[in-house]
């Protein structure tokens, strides 16, 4: 939006941070006025991010004040609220939506309500479908029913596309685990056969800078030590003792890990012993995946499909039982078989 030209008068009123002072010399300020005195302005000026500096222009120096309008900075918090991401909560579209509903409240007779009426139009509409049940995936709202219908390969390409997510965001011990989940749970899917390509290159990557960081392990923490050195001794026991601290606590959230059965424990390149260990675990599954033949596992998608029109329909006892069982054979994890069992008519 394009600022307004106001009077310094009117500036005084709805003076904002945004606002832009112009001398005539051409000098701009952005800052704000504080008071109008008889020959000048005290102005707060913003010299950076953190630093404000109190100053008095003479009037007979300023050209204009040009003050951002209070509606387009609101605005500005909520233009980019659509298009949603994929997969928000039911709790995340109502903060969205609140948002929208204020700035409506507030500047109802702005030129931008049109618009935040639109982006509210959306984001309700995407809302009563997540609260019925339904999902946002791959920018595209999945009714209930139809979710439930694709439940077992729909949540596979989900949990496939958190794998991804999570490597992009280089949260490469998320996107291990994520993996591991993703074969434990939908490993007959065609999500599951579609990343391992993927896996083998995340795993080989990972392992290759492990095996860097293991290397390099001695001589970083040499490094460390000497800078300790060279920090002033006032200050050198307090950093001690923050390293260490540091060191306990990812040492008892590591043991924690283990009890609670995790296969990829969190890293820190000042503890040697889990890099040497997740560095072996890569190797086993690339070796794993290297002998894996995708075509060979259970066809989970197809399975789930069948069963779930065979039940839909109205199919006499063994016919239901026999689309079960077939599902039960493809690998389908417990949860989603109790779906198809709910189906299986009593008589």
């Amino acid at each position: 939006m394009k600022p307004a030209i106001v009077t310094l008068v009117a500036a005084l009123t709805c003076a904002s941070f945004a606002d832009t002072i112009r001398l005539r010399n051409g000098t701009e300020y952005e800052g704000e006025v504080l008071a109008e005195k008889d020959d000048h302005y005290v102005v707060r000026i913003q010299v950076t991010k953190s630093i404000r500096d109190e100053r008095k222009i003479p009037k007979t120096e300023v050209l204009e004040i040009v003050a951002e309008k209070k509606d387009a900075a609101d605005f500005e918090a909520i233009k980019d609220l659509v298009p949603t991401p994929d997969l928000l909560s039911l709790e995340d579209y109502e903060k969205r939506t609140s948002a929208v509903e204020k700035f409506l409240a507030t500047h109802s007779k702005s030129r931008l309500a049109k618009q935040a009426s639109e982006i509210l139009k959306t984001l309700d509409k995407e809302r009563e479908a997540v609260a019925a049940g339904g999902i946002k995936f791959e920018s595209k709202i999945i009714q209930s029913g139809d979710r439930q219908s694709r439940a077992y390969p729909l949540d596979a390409q989900i949990a496939a596309a958190e794998v991804k997510r999570l490597s992009e965001a280089r949260d490469f011990t998320g996107a291990l685990r994520a993996w591991t989940k993703l074969e434990k749970d939908f490993g007959s899917s065609s999500a599951y056969k579609d990343l391992v390509p993927f896996a083998h290159k995340l795993f080989t990557s990972q392992k290759a800078a492990l095996d860097k960081s293991i290397a390099s392990f001695e001589e970083r923490l040499n490094k460390r030590n000497e800078e300790l050195e060279h920090v002033a001794e006032r200050d050198r026991d307090r950093t001690r003792r923050l390293i260490e601290s540091q060191s306990k606590a990812y040492e008892a959230k590591i043991e924690t890990e283990k009890e609670e059965g995790e296969k990829w424990l969190s890293l820190d390149p000042y503890h040697r012993a889990p890099m040497v260990d997740t560095s072996r675990k890569l190797a086993q599954e690339l070796n794993r995946l290297d002998r894996l033949n995708p075509a060979s596992l259970p066809d989970g998608d197809k399975a789930w499909t069948d069963a779930w029109n065979t039940l839909s329909g109205s199919p006499d006892r063994s016919a239901a039982t026999t689309a079960v069982s077939t599902a039960r054979g493809a690998r389908i994890p417990t949860r989603y078989i109790e779906i198809l069992e709910a189906k299986v008519p009593e008589k």
